[in-house]
């Protein structure tokens, strides 16, 4: 049992301690919907969605390699870029303006709290991690072809 005057230290993190989140690396990102529920079934939202993490991408000067918004998740291969923002600034913007579309249809909150991240190693690393994201439609069986999904596609190239 903790005292008051104990410190509590979380032990399984999910960042690493010391590492420099806002240096010039690339990350796969995921990123959950609350309860793991099919918002993004819903085609209008999906482009919202998109829409807003377009737009935070050219206000925070970040670079967004690839993306695909599932139904009840998100993936993207993020990068600093010109920008100063932290991985967690730019996550949390775009959970923020994202969450903020979601309210024309809903209440409430659209994502669950905090996102996984994957630093990418290599060129290799980088090449897998999209062809994972741009597939992932095709693996759900949502779509024949990753072009078929219209949720998902690369922007900045490397």
């Amino acid at each position: 049992m903790l005292m008051e005057t104990d410190n509590y230290v979380r032990k399984n993190t999910l960042r690493l301690k010391g590492f420099d989140y806002s240096s010039k690396r690339i990350y796969f990102v995921t990123t959950v919907a609350k309860d793991r529920l099919n918002f993004f079934l819903n085609h209008q939202l999906s482009y919202a969605v998109l829409d807003s993490l377009f737009e935070l991408r050219i206000q925070y000067q970040f670079n967004l390699y690839c993306y695909c918004l599932m139904p009840n998740h998100f993936h993207g291969l993020i990068g600093a870029g010109a920008s100063e923002k932290t991985l967690g600034d730019i996550v949390g913007g775009f959970k923020s303006c994202s969450t903020k579309v979601f309210w024309r249809w809903h209440g409430g909150k659209l994502w669950q709290p905090r996102f996984n991240d994957h630093i990418i190693r290599n060129e290799q690393d980088f090449q897998e991690t999209m062809n994972y994201i741009l597939q992932n439609p095709v693996r759900k069986g949502l779509a024949e072809r990753p072009e078929d999904w219209p949720f998902s596609g690369t922007l900045d190239a490397l």
